[in-house]
């Protein structure tokens, strides 16, 4: 029996050490594509600040097209 016991002590050692192993992997997985979510949403962000610029000087463009003082 007491060989029976150090088996199971060892096969469950080893089933947490396999599912510790692969919660890493996920968590790596999960960070990298958190970090591609993040830098999308920089560059979407940057994409709107540039419309939004554009879109005044155009206007802006337009009022002194308008009014050639």
């Amino acid at each position: 029996m007491k060989g029976g016991g150090s088996f199971l002590l060892i096969l469950m050692v080893a089933v947490v050490a396999l599912l510790g192993y692969y919660n890493f992997q996920q968590q790596k997985t999960i960070e990298l594509l958190n970090e591609e979510i993040f830098e999308q949403a920089r560059l979407r962000h940057n994409l709107i600040l540039e419309k939004h610029l554009l879109k005044e000087k155009l206007e802006k463009l337009k009022v002194d097209t308008l009014n050639p003082n």
